[in-house]
């Protein structure tokens, strides 16, 4: 480790852990056991090449065979554009293969790491902070934050009853989550859980020939939900449970940033206010999207009305709202609107234009749109990045506090190439390298990692918080994701009170970009710093009942 490193970690180790510490041995302490059920279909659907969405396909896709008779310097001028086309499918064939194969052997690994374990009746996973404090397992490929397959394939070890009705509610609303109605209210997702016990036990009794579960968003948690859910209702009241059930922030980044504007138009939009049905950021950044593209559309825009035709939908502007905590920029938002329109198109959606085309004209409109939508988030960002900009000026790595006492320094060094040149086998070796160089700032890396390893941080200890809480009324199970807070359905009502009396409770008791701000004055000196962005009229406490906060 560099001398640098070494002098960060002494200093965030002199600082009281005691929260951060208490946290993570939480999750440290959580036994965990294979989930079989899971396992025996998983193995099943990979060996025989079943397709899930979700899984990579064991076989690589074929490439089309060179469709001349004759060389390609042979070719005439239609040849030659004919020999492009073919050359590009074949380049993004090969492109499309890479990729399966490092997720073939991702599957391949996360199914003999659930094998070997099999056998034992509980095991648990080690936990690491980063540099952020946020959470992680040191275990790769099946652990709570790994991905669909991987999480359906772990269990609690240790089970929970459910004694009340408002309990068996929180394990249906998981299997709508899963199932991908997340977007009704939680009335009616309880509704559609009790609705669906037909296709539930014809699941469960024939996974792998009645196929409704891996239409699911997440195919294989739901699955380890039908299991769970067909054993409650035969058993009612009384059933001990070991699934983890889990509470999903609403667009969490912007969640925190709404909070420490107290912007009330963003938290809104959100869900930081109570509602009778979920606010749906993206739906609303669609719908403004698509306004513009109506006016564009009347004035005789061709393109924008094969747009209105072709259909904006959440899925469009979900990324490039998701990525705007994270510094997303206009160009990432372009790059993200492609895909979404590229994914339709290689469904069979037929379109009149290409989606690198559409993505361009797209993406002023979507980026303005999300501005509208959230323009307060971005005075906090630009704020953020102005003390990153006044670190990197200084040449001093930029840092902060965190509400749980955690110090997060951005050791971003600029990096100097070095070369190497060796003899091996006989024949000389000409390497390059890059290294980091001491008491050096890169100052790109630190403006633009500023705003979202700040709220990074943020969503850290809102979670450490909402653990050790848990801890005192004596919830004692987790499969935390950052944004995601999981334990027994049993646990998950006192959970949800507890989750959202730890964030407002953490942001009336710091001033968090007061804080940013004294603590650079404390490490710069003097030095020009912006001025605190105007805080809106958003009451904190409206998330205390706000049920789509986490739902």
């Amino acid at each position: 480790m560099r001398k640098a490193g070494q002098k960060i970690l002494k200093r965030i180790a002199s600082n009281d852990l005691s929260e951060e510490m208490s946290c993570v041995n939480a999750l440290q302490r959580t036994p965990f056991r294979i989930n079989d059920n899971i396992l025996k279909v998983l193995d099943h659907v990979w060996q025989n090449d079943i397709y899930v969405e979700g899984l990579a396909s064991r076989e690589s896709i074929q490439p089309p065979p060179y469709p001349f008779s004759v060389e390609p310097r042979e070719l005439d001028q239609v040849q030659r554009e004919e020999f492009k086309k073919w050359r590009g499918l074949k380049a993004s064939i090969y492109q499309a293969n890479s990729k399966s194969m490092s997720k073939r052997l991702q599957i391949e690994r996360t199914l003999k790491v659930a094998k070997d374990f099999q056998k034992y009746k509980q095991f648990y996973y080690v936990w690491q902070l980063d540099f952020r404090s946020r959470k992680y397992p040191v275990s790769d490929f099946m652990n709570p934050q790994s991905a669909d397959y991987g999480k359906a394939l772990i269990e609690f070890a240790h089970g929970a009853m459910i004694e009340r009705e408002e309990d068996a509610d929180w394990l249906a609303i998981h299997g709508a989550n899963c199932f991908g109605e997340d977007k009704i209210s939680l009335e009616d997702r309880i509704d559609w859980a009790y609705g669906a016990e037909e296709d539930v036990v014809r699941t469960v009794e024939d996974p792998l020939n009645f196929t409704w579960w891996m239409t699911a968003s997440s195919p294989f948690q739901f699955l380890a939900w039908c299991v769970e859910w067909y054993d409650y209702l035969k058993e009612g009241l009384g059933f001990v449970t070991h699934l983890p059930v889990s509470a999903d922030g609403s667009c969490n980044g912007l969640q925190h940033l709404s909070a420490i504007q107290r912007d009330e138009q963003g938290g809104k939009a959100v869900n930081l206010l109570p509602s009778s049905t979920p606010s749906d950021i993206y739906q609303d950044v669609a719908d403004a999207t698509r306004l513009l593209v109506e006016a564009d559309a009347k004035n005789g825009d061709e393109l924008a009305q094969q747009i209105l035709e072709f259909g904006i939908d959440r899925k469009l502007t979900k990324k490039p709202v998701m990525v705007v905590p994270y510094s997303g920029t206009q160009f990432s938002c372009r790059d993200y609107i492609q895909g979404a329109i590229q994914e339709r198109l290689d469904k069979g959606e037929v379109a009149p234009f290409t989606a690198f085309d559409a993505s361009i004209y797209l993406n002023r409109h979507v980026w303005d749109s999300i501005g509208t939508v959230i323009s307060s988030a971005r005075e906090v960002m630009d704020f953020v990045k102005d003390i990153g900009k006044a670190y990197a000026d200084k040449q001093v790595p930029m840092e902060w506090i965190t509400p749980t006492n955690f110090l997060v320094v951005q050791d971003y060094p600029d990096l100097e190439s070095r070369r190497i040149k060796t003899i091996i086998d006989g024949s000389i070796i000409r390497l390059s390298y890059r290294e980091p160089v001491d008491n050096t700032v890169c100052r790109g890396k630190t403006i633009s990692g500023s705003s979202p390893n700040f709220i990074h941080s943020l969503d850290a200890s809102a979670l450490t918080k909402t653990v050790n809480r848990c801890l005192q009324e004596g919830i004692h199970n987790f499969a935390m994701v950052h944004d995601s807070y999981g334990t027994h359905c049993s646990n998950i009502p006192l959970m949800q009170k507890i989750l959202r009396h730890e964030f407002v409770e953490m942001y009336e008791d710091n001033d968090v970009l007061a804080d940013l701000k004294d603590h650079a004055i404390k490490r710069l000196g003097d030095v020009d710093l912006p001025e605190l962005p105007k805080r809106g009229s958003l009451d904190l406490k409206q998330v205390l009942k706000s049920e789509y906060f986490f739902a």
